[in-house]
């Protein structure tokens, strides 16, 4: 279906200049020259904020000072929300919103014209697996769910008949754009992309000095000069098929000025009649897309890589490859359904050598023989899922990023494994107080994975039935103990007890200040 010509540079020209905005943008991101080592010596400042186009915003920030972290973290909130409401389709009263109902030529943002260009552009090149107005497709879909029934073929066969047909006219002289009949427009994916990469801009015209930072929103993120001296930013991409936030990573990538998104069904989809379909949906056929696991792509902007990962995920592996093959500055690797993991030519140039013995698989901890009397089921974990609430605004003394420590305990409250601990600052861990006094050591908040997008503050733990010393523990009732306490917020401690014995089981810890009902499970892998 695909051809793979070279590439050349003529061709970059003329694919850059069918989107001016973004190419621009581009330029800006790529800019910095870096004086790294001169006067005060850089640190990393990091800023977490829920909520946050539906998802969780990370910000890691290499600043000479906090003063400069803090121009760098503003910069990107209110491009964030500028363009928010511009093409957000969950805001009634944004841009897109208001295009989306009108009926003749309207005057557009650049912005809102660049993001219709973009779709216009991959809905190309993918012959038709990319599509800006799955509006009515994804409404059917949800309804279907609602009603406990997969949706009627005959009306997702109308839907698909009018996907192939153009969604909207744009005029670039005229800075307008003219809505044609046909689905609802549905640009978030690709416009959350496009948000993270000018927002990227808006932050490197503001603090030009800062020598690099990190912007990460749900899982898609861009990397704008360095961490610190003679380094590049690490992310890892989490395996699809064990996606915890502590789970090891399926691998690393190193990149500078790149954006790097992973597309997946593990966080978001539908249920029906107890089967899981996928959220994202091929635009050829109506239906969910189920050939790929997962789609990790590396590219020059977050909204080239966001609508390329994308689309790998309804392509046929082999296909997908096609595509990349033909773009410039694009890398990626994706999970086939069945395991199998495909890079493009020069992906393994990004990636981080593994560790030997680096990773031990959950739920078959080392030393413990498979089956081993007295100890958990093969291949059992304990999972977690938190949501943590979103502050109310604050202004600059308001309710800041969360510390977060999860802990096991036997029955006689005897601590036996700290699952994980999330914080930015050895000063602020004593913030959790039941556990700083058992633990007294220094941790990181979870680290840079690019990922599916899930739901705003929600997060899934796992445990893998070792203590802190390694050695497998036996089948028993534990208790999980969830302790977060807020930056200039208010602090909660909450535990459940779950039953680790021969068959699968549940638990809840309750909601608190802080967080909502969290839920245990014990089982299999995704049980």
């Amino acid at each position: 279906m695909f051809t793979s010509p070279a590439i050349s540079t003529r061709f970059r020209r003329r694919w850059l200049a069918r989107l001016p905005g973004l190419a621009f943008s581009v330029v800006a991101l790529s800019g910095f020259a870096g004086s790294i080592g001169r006067g005060a010596d850089p640190e990393v400042f990091q800023f977490h904020h829920e909520g946050v186009l539906g998802t969780s915003l990370d910000l890691q920030v290499n600043a000479v000072d906090a003063a400069q972290a803090a121009v760098v973290e503003t910069a990107v909130l209110e491009e964030i929300e500028r363009l928010r409401k511009i093409l957000s389709t969950y805001d009634p009263e944004s841009e897109i919103s208001h295009f989306n109902t009108s009926t003749g030529p309207v005057k557009c943002s650049p912005e809102l014209l660049d993001v219709l260009g973009y779709y216009d552009f991959w809905n190309f090149k993918s012959a038709g697996a990319y599509n800006g107005h799955l509006g009515d497709l994804i409404a059917a879909w949800k309804g279907a769910e609602k009603a406990g029934a997969l949706p009627d073929a005959a009306s997702l066969q109308r839907i698909v008949r009018a996907l192939p047909q153009a969604g909207w006219k744009l005029d670039r002289a005229a800075g307008t754009a003219t809505r044609l009949p046909g689905g609802a427009l549905a640009i978030d994916s690709l416009g959350k992309g496009y948000i993270i990469s000018k927002a990227a801009v808006a932050a490197r015209a503001k603090a030009p000095g800062a020598p690099g930072f990190l912007v990460n929103i749900g899982g898609d993120m861009y990397a704008s000069g360095v961490p610190a001296a003679g380094a590049l930013w690490t992310i890892g991409v989490a395996d699809p098929k064990r996606n915890a936030d502590n789970a090891p990573p399926l691998t690393q990538v190193r990149v500078s000025n790149r954006g790097v998104s992973t597309s997946a069904a593990y966080e978001r989809g539908y249920t029906i009649g107890g089967r899981r379909f996928s959220h994202i949906f091929d635009p050829r056929t109506g239906l969910p897309a189920n050939g790929v696991a997962s789609a990790t792509v590396i590219a020059s902007n977050t909204a080239s890589s966001n609508a390329l990962a994308t689309t790998l995920c309804v392509l046929r592996p082999e296909e997908g490859l096609a595509l990349v093959r033909q773009i410039p500055d694009v890398e990626c690797l994706i999970v086939a359904a069945d395991g199998r993991q495909i890079r493009s030519p020069r992906f393994a140039a990004f990636e981080v050598p593994p560790a030997p013995g680096a990773a031990t698989t959950a739920g078959t901890p080392a030393g413990a023989p498979a089956g081993s009397p007295g100890l958990w089921p093969t291949g059992y974990e304990v999972g977690l899922t938190i949501t943590l609430k979103t502050p109310p605004p604050g202004g600059k003394g308001g309710p800041r990023r969360p510390y977060v420590a999860v802990w096991v305990e036997d029955e006689n409250a005897q601590r036996l494994r700290t699952v994980a601990v999330w914080g930015n600052r050895l000063k602020y861990l004593p913030d959790l107080p039941a556990w700083w006094k058992v633990a007294q050591q220094d941790s990181a908040w979870a680290q840079s994975i690019t990922r599916a997008t899930r739901p705003a503050g929600q997060h899934r733990i796992v445990w893998d039935g070792l203590d802190d010393k390694g050695k497998p523990l036996p089948r028993a009732t534990y208790t999980i103990v969830l302790e977060v306490a807020r930056q200039n917020g208010t602090h909660a401690l909450e535990n459940g007890k779950i039953v680790c014995g021969n068959l699968p089981a549940t638990g809840t810890i309750p909601a608190a200040t802080e967080f909502g009902v969290a839920s245990i499970s014990y089982g299999p892998p995704g049980q």
